[in-house]
């Protein structure tokens, strides 16, 4: 097929254009510069277990000459078709904090038919004719007990393994799932699972009692062949509770097409909970610390994306937490290296440490407990009235407050435009003299508190909104922000 042909060739070209001593960088090759396909190499590995000598490609993160760190390691089969997909698509996901940095690895077919079938058919299996004693069993062997150890020692890989397979690749790699507690991270496109009368899902099942203590992260993407409905049900059913288990029907997408687009959304599903979105934002502390905590499921150290973590300098900044901010600069360098204005960081961190802490915090402003309903029951109800900037420029907005299970609870809601209603829980309640003060959690950046501060004119309520626990610093010439007046009448 001349699809197929073009990237074999686009294959061998990148691979015969790099430098074979690991681990120095890949020789540049003919792409438009800059291209993640530069930081590829290849290394002949003899392997004692195969009893072969197999090409390997290895792809390096963006950050890997700028850090001491070590990097989790995808590992992706039929390496001479999938290895330039997978570089691309993984570079690109880490870059928009879909998933974590990774080596990639990838390891070609010594040839098409009866190599690739023997190194990827379990025993007890038959593939295409196969025998049921083939050599997936020592193909597993080689990645787990010497080209693992072996990426260790040379490119500082920290021992996780993701693994990804095509068809025949998604049976071993289902099969490594399903009997090897170092597979936790696997990604599997199009798995034939009828084989063998659903030989394969008998044997995940299995897994659900012989290692269920064991986290495993699965995700099947399927177009032509896959999981039976009923089977993959029983699999869900079975499964522990903190494994994380995944399946799409793609209609689109055929045998042949399945990969690019699998790899894509593959990854970032395996890694959904990784993404930046994914994180606590606010109280900005609790952010990072939510990667922290992802450690003790996934049993490696997780780097937060480098996005993110630089928002989380900038927000802490402005909260006047100048340690975290400084704790977080410093993860941001040991995990991707001194970035290029790292100048500019370092003397906003400076003159941070010589600022006076804030005497009013999120944190604080969060962790203020709700009035009691006895102290604020005159509030219960809806509430309906505006608020604005400009006088004649005013916008529909609604309180709606309740007794919940002996405290004041409620919503904030605006009317943007017509038919459109946004609610937002508040996260902030305080009954003061003679009025109430209520805010949530801004949306956008910075994340201050939305704070609104009502005093009883009558029976309107009525004041001004301002940020809270943040202290937003102006450049010279720039106006302060514009001022937000409310009211509301209860209904």
């Amino acid at each position: 097929m001349p699809g197929r042909a073009l990237l074999l060739l686009l294959v061998f070209i990148t691979a015969s254009a790099c430098d074979a001593q690991p681990p120095a960088p890949a020789s540049r090759v003919h792409f438009t510069k800059p291209t993640d396909l530069d930081r590829t190499s290849t290394i002949q590995f003899a392997s004692t277990v195969l009893g072969q000598t197999r090409p390997v490609f290895i792809g390096l993160p963006r950050s890997f000459a700028n850090t001491t760190r070590r990097y989790p390691v995808l590992i992706v089969l039929d390496g001479e078709a999938q290895f330039p997909i997978a570089v691309t698509v993984a570079s690109q996901l880490a870059a928009l904090g879909h998933m974590p940095e990774t080596i990639v690895v990838g390891i070609p077919n010594l040839d098409e038919m009866d190599g690739r079938v023997h190194d990827m058919t379990p025993p007890g299996l038959s593939v295409s004719g196969s025998s049921k004693n083939e050599g997936g069993e020592k193909f597993l062997d080689f990645i787990e007990k010497e080209l693992m150890p072996s990426l260790e020692k040379q490119y500082r890989a920290n021992g996780m393994i993701i693994l990804e397979g095509h068809s025949s690749g998604g049976i071993i790699a289902s099969y490594a799932a399903a009997t090897r507690p170092a597979f936790r991270f696997v990604l599997s496109l199009d798995l034939p699972a009828h084989l063998g009368d659903n030989w394969i899902p008998q044997h995940m099942m299995s897994r659900t009692e012989k290692m269920a203590s064991t986290p495993l992260r699965y995700v099947s993407l399927e177009s032509r062949f896959g999981w039976n409905d009923s089977t993959w049900g029983l699999f869900t059913k079975a499964a522990p509770k903190n494994w994380r288990l995944a399946r799409q029907k793609l209609d689109h997408e055929s045998h042949v097409s399945l990969p690019f687009v699998g790899l894509y959304l593959g990854l970032r599903t395996l890694f959904e909970d990784y993404q930046i979105n994914a994180a606590p934002q606010s109280p900005t502390t609790r952010t990072l610390a939510y990667y922290r905590d992802m450690e003790k499921s996934w049993g490696y150290p997780v780097i937060p994306p480098a996005g993110l973590i630089r928002q989380v300098i900038e927000d802490l900044g402005i909260e006047g937490q100048s340690k975290p901010a400084s704790d977080a600069y410093r993860l941001l360098v040991d995990g991707y290296g001194a970035p290029s204005d790292s100048a500019e960081w370092k003397k906003l961190l400076s003159d941070l440490a010589k600022q006076p802490p804030l005497t009013e915090t999120v944190e604080g402003l969060l962790a203020t407990p709700a009035p009691r309903i006895s102290d604020a029951r005159q509030f219960v109800g809806e509430w309906r009235g505006a608020d604005w900037i400009n006088e004649e420029d005013k916008h529909e907005i609604r309180l709606r407050l309740r007794d919940s299970a002996g405290v004041l609870a409620g919503e904030w809601v605006s009317y943007p435009e017509p038919g459109v209603e946004i609610v937002q829980k508040l996260t902030y309640l305080k009954v003061v003299p003679n009025g109430l003060d209520f805010g949530f959690m801004n949306g956008m950046r910075p994340r201050g508190m939305l704070l609104h501060e009502g005093k009883f004119d009558g029976d309107v309520l009525k004041g001004l909104m301002r940020f809270g626990g943040v202290r937003l610093v102006r450049p010279p010439g720039m106006p302060g922000p514009p001022t937000v007046r409310f009211e509301l009448r209860k209904t």
